[in-house]
């Protein structure tokens, strides 16, 4: 045999390392120590396989044929895999898709032969985009100006951080594994070309106020419809604004802008409160007197109406007979003017007639004076 544990004479050893005294030992140690012997150790593992396999003898197509049978066996048993709640099970046959498996304790031919993928469909991934957070709540982000730095539609720069939360399709699991090959980087780079579309739109004035939802839903849709024309298997979840403002060297007078729009913003608020608030009321004015004159317009018109009716009624009977339509007239006349005064009548025609001898004419006097003196207390009282 090669490796003889006997000593061979002389200073040198039986071994290929030797046993010198001394220092001369071999990899299992020196002195007085002896290494294994190889062939023992082969020959009692020989003993015991003899032992297992029928007949006891190694030699024959039998015995092979047995041991391809067990390793055959424990090689097919390694096919068993469990999928997850949160997971599916992507099966591949010499890496040929051919289906998909749920929850639940599964099999699929071993390697080389088959192989399992089991992405994590329940699980929300978050990639950052213009920057960095630290892996601690307390700790400050780190700011990426290659990523956050944009430029707006009116030609003017904003420092923009966003934040994609997205997961894998359930039912499109398959195109995540064979379609994406970097995940993470695919989805980056789309949302944030997305984001440089969208805010190369607008001006910086509505990004810095009143547009950030709409930025943020307009980027989402534009992810979404990019990642499905690639056929990633993914869906975008959430496109969140961490925060959007100016540039840092023109911050200042970017604030002083916002607050004098504020101030321009509320007192137009309150101009059109107060319009809101007179307007209505000059009109009601307005209406009202507009009304008074139409009022006014029909009384006059019918007034004038009935007069002109009536004139031309007393000039038909006028026409008639013009003497007795002058008396009349001169009656009525006379009966408005004296109507309301006291008056004295004496028929002095009669006065000197034979049948009105015996009548004096007499003035009431005493009646006279006492409306001469009730006259200047009434008008002292006036006063």
């Amino acid at each position: 045999m090669p490796w003889s544990n006997q000593s061979g004479g002389g200073g040198g050893g039986g071994g290929p390392w030797g046993r010198g005294g001394g220092n001369g030992g071999g990899p299992w140690g020196g002195g007085g120590k002896t290494p294994p012997n190889l062939e023992d150790l082969l020959r009692r593992g020989q003993d015991r396989l003899r032992g297992v396999m029928p007949g006891g003898s190694l030699g024959g197509g039998r015995s092979f044929l047995v041991i391809g049978v067990l390793a055959a066996g424990v090689w097919l048993l390694t096919g068993f895999y469990t999928v997850l709640p949160s997971q599916v099970g992507i099966e591949t046959i010499f890496g040929r898709y051919v289906g998909s498996k749920g929850e639940g304790l599964r099999y699929n031919f071993p390697y080389p032969v088959g192989g399992v993928v089991k992405p994590n469909v329940g699980q929300t991934n978050s990639i950052q985009i213009g920057f960095r957070s630290g892996a601690g709540t307390q700790a400050r982000s780190r700011d990426m100006p290659d990523e956050s730095l944009m430029l707006t539609g009116d030609e003017n720069i904003v420092d923009l951080d966003f934040e994609v939360q997205w997961t894998v399709n359930p039912l499109k699991a398959s195109d995540f594994v064979f379609n994406l090959q970097n995940p993470e980087g695919t989805i980056k780079a789309i949302a944030e070309s997305a984001m440089r579309e969208v805010v190369g739109r607008r001006n910086i004035q509505a990004i810095l106020t009143n547009e950030q939802s709409s930025v943020a839903q307009e980027v989402k849709d534009i992810t979404q419809n990019a990642l499905d024309e690639y056929g990633a298997g993914v869906r975008v979840g959430v496109v969140q604004l961490v925060s959007v403002n100016p540039p840092p060297e023109v911050r200042p007078a970017f604030i002083d802008v916002n607050a004098a729009q504020q101030d321009a913003d509320t007192a137009q608020n309150e101009a059109k409160t107060y319009a809101s608030r007179e307007v209505p009321q000059a009109r009601g004015r307005a209406s009202q007197i507009v009304q008074a004159a139409e009022a006014y317009k029909t009384k006059a018109t019918a007034d004038a109406t009935g007069q002109a009716q009536r004139f031309e009624e007393v000039y038909a009977s006028y026409k008639t007979a013009p003497a007795i339509s002058r008396e009349r007239l001169f009656i009525e006349t006379m009966e408005k003017v004296l109507g309301s005064v006291n008056k004295v009548i004496i028929d002095q025609a009669g006065s000197g007639t034979a049948g009105a001898a015996g009548v004096v004419p007499v003035l009431p006097l005493a009646e006279f004076g006492s409306r001469i003196q009730a006259a200047p207390q009434t008008s002292g009282a006036a006063r």
